[in-house]
């Protein structure tokens, strides 16, 4: 039988006019469903949205995306980090005792480049020849270190994981780029002998040692632990000696002076040992390996919880 359609159902179409906005729909299914309005934009559920004639995607995040964003932007818990900077502190003195032991300068002890600099201005050593050159290229490059990792830091926020996590992970990448130079052979990975011409290649892996050490007094600086340069240790045992509580039952400052002070002095003496059993690279695959873990611990490392008063305000 033939159904005539009723009056309600037949939507006769408006006359195109400049000032008329056509959209175009198909009647509901359902006999209660509302006709979409003039004043909404359409919309479509999958998450595209229709405005002005163009498809936008929808930029609202995911829960795992939100959760992503707020541990890395996060500062992190500064308690116990102190451990990361002895152990900082054991790499500084496992390559200091690796480059200055192969290549006859320090990467790390600035004070004793400093030396080489002004000794060579009267020609001396006489052996090796141009030692000063190669002292004055690592401290310069360790100055250039410092005034990167500060800024960098400071425009990133200091203590964000993030902005730690990039930066121990540069320290590893030059780490790894020197063990590399020297595991293939690019450098000699034989102490030079004293009255041999100097060997200029060995530049490249000192740059790469002293650059990485001036993420490691960065870092030092950025978490609060003064006493603990992981650098040098004139000043440390300096500031050791004349603490007024140095016998004091309780004493974090002292402790970490003198966690630092021995974590210096095993790791080149670690170096000297590994060169008399192995190759010179084994000291720094070992030493990326430790700046390697400390980066990887990073990404899991507790994040600084918000004061009460923060809170409540």
């Amino acid at each position: 039988m033939h159904h005539s359609p009723s009056s309600s159902e037949i939507i006769s179409p408006l006359p195109p006019s400049n000032n008329t906005q056509l959209i175009n729909w198909d009647t509901p299914s359902h006999p209660n469903a509302p006709y979409p309005r003039l004043d909404e934009d359409a919309k479509d559920r999958s998450g595209y949205c229709s405005t002005g004639g163009s498809t936008v995607v929808s930029l609202e995040e995911t829960p795992l995306r939100a959760t992503l964003s707020r541990h890395f932007t996060a500062n992190i818990d500064t308690t116990h980090t102190d451990i990361i900077l002895i152990i900082c502190g054991f790499v500084g003195g496992l390559v200091d005792g690796l480059s200055f032991n192969a290549w006859g300068s320090f990467s790390s002890m600035q004070t004793g480049n400093t030396v080489f600099i002004a000794l060579g201005v009267s020609g001396q050593p006489a052996y090796p020849s141009y030692l000063w050159a190669k002292s004055l290229i690592a401290l310069t490059v360790f100055i250039t270190s410092n005034i990167l990792f500060i800024h960098v830091s400071r425009a990133l926020s200091p203590r964000r994981r993030s902005t730690l996590i990039l930066s121990f992970g540069v320290q590893t990448a030059a780490l790894l780029a020197a063990a590399i130079l020297v595991q293939l052979g690019i450098i000699d990975p034989k102490p030079e002998d004293p009255r041999a011409p100097i060997e200029w290649m060995q530049i490249l892996p000192i740059s790469l040692l002293s650059f990485q050490a001036g993420g490691q007094i960065i870092a030092s600086r950025v978490l609060g632990f003064d006493e603990i340069p992981t650098v040098v240790l004139t000043t440390l045992l300096c500031d050791l000696l004349v603490d007024p509580k140095l016998t004091a039952k309780a004493n974090p400052k002292r402790n970490r002076r003198v966690g630092a002070f021995l974590a210096l002095f095993l790791g080149a003496m670690t170096a000297g040992g590994l060169s008399k059993v192995t190759e010179m690279a084994a000291s720094l695959w070992f030493a990326m390996g430790l700046k390697l873990t400390i980066t990887v611990g990073l990404f899991v490392w507790r994040a600084e919880r918000e004061r009460k008063s923060d809170i409540e305000g």
